[in-house]
């Protein structure tokens, strides 16, 4: 393993006084870089491992001030009244942007129309974060690591939660775990609680909404399952047309049940990530995607408990 002084990870968000993802009062951290693309991602900013600019159109009043002190060129103006009140005042060429290291356009933007998400902090940075909110801990609060996906830094994490436990710390991972399983293996021993998606179990489907194959995720289920089933926290988001088939269900359910998980928690579908697509340049891909009703959210659970397995619905 490298040295600790020189591990570093790109966060792109640490949230004090949390109450969710956890026990208690958390500190979540939020790692940039994820294998997984899934179409409906609530942190589309946590996907690339790479520092991204945001744009917020509402703040912008088109003075061009980011375009005069942009050295590469990569700003214009949108001309089309119809594209500008899409896209915004002015268009940010990104393939410029995010490698950008300087980033003057945010110095010159007076509206704070304009910032950076991501940050390369080391194993010190972050501890220091987590020492100024661990008074508030009171014993049943501590760190949540987020992302994106923590265990693409899976020797940053590891060495973040080794101190934490030290000094008695409660730890929380919140990951896909679609990675291999050396990665999972080397912070398992400092993880006391795991946050964890089941999508959707046919490899081919899962690879549609996704962009990944879900195989290293299931066989980290299966190995978690035999190891320590009783400190997961599992989670089906409930998308319609993705996950919400009663085949992916039923095949949810039977897995649940192979693998020692009783309690699944299902989530229904929200849009909170659609403004984080068009500040980052993109488009929300599922604009006209409704959220699942109770009487589906309850059928869904019904499902899931014929196998005998407890389900919530949050």
């Amino acid at each position: 393993m490298e040295n600790t002084h020189e591990l570093k990870a790109l966060i792109f968000d640490i949230q004090s006084f949390s109450t969710h993802d956890g026990p208690g009062i958390r500190t979540n951290v939020f790692f940039k870089g994820c294998p997984l693309k899934c179409l409906w991602c609530a942190n589309p900013e946590g996907q690339k491992a790479c520092i991204e600019l945001f744009y917020t159109k509402s703040q912008c009043v088109g003075c061009m001030r980011c375009a005069r002190f942009c050295p590469h060129g990569a700003v214009t103006r949108v001309e089309d009244e119809e594209e500008a009140a899409r896209i915004g005042l002015v268009r940010h060429d990104r393939s410029i942007c995010n490698h950008c290291e300087t980033h003057d356009c945010l110095r010159a933007c007076f509206q704070n129309a304009l910032s950076i998400t991501g940050e390369w902090m080391t194993v010190e940075d972050v501890m220091k974060k987590i020492h100024r909110d661990a008074p508030v801990y009171r014993g049943k609060g501590g760190i949540t690591v987020s992302g994106g996906d923590p265990l693409v830094y899976y020797e940053f994490v590891r060495e973040l939660l080794k101190q934490c436990h030290e000094e008695g710390i409660n730890t929380a991972m919140e990951s896909e775990l679609c990675v291999p399983s050396r990665n999972l293996e080397a912070v398992m021993p400092y993880v006391d609680l795991y946050l964890t998606d089941l999508k959707i179990v046919d490899e081919q489907k899962h690879i549609e909404a996704t962009g990944m194959s879900n195989q290293h995720a299931l066989e980290n289920l299966r190995l978690i399952g035999r190891t320590c089933p009783e400190r997961m926290c599992l989670r089906v988001p409930i998308i319609p047309g993705f996950t919400d088939p009663d085949e992916n269900i039923h095949a949810i359910g039977a897995f649940c049940k192979e693998n020692n998980f009783r309690k699944v928690n299902i989530l229904p579908y929200h849009k909170l990530g659609a403004t984080k697509h068009e500040r980052l340049g993109g488009v929300y891909p599922m604009p006209e995607v409704k959220e699942p009703d109770n009487e589906k959210m309850r059928h869904i659970a019904d499902i899931i408990e014929s196998y005998g397995v407890t389900c919530v619905i949050n």
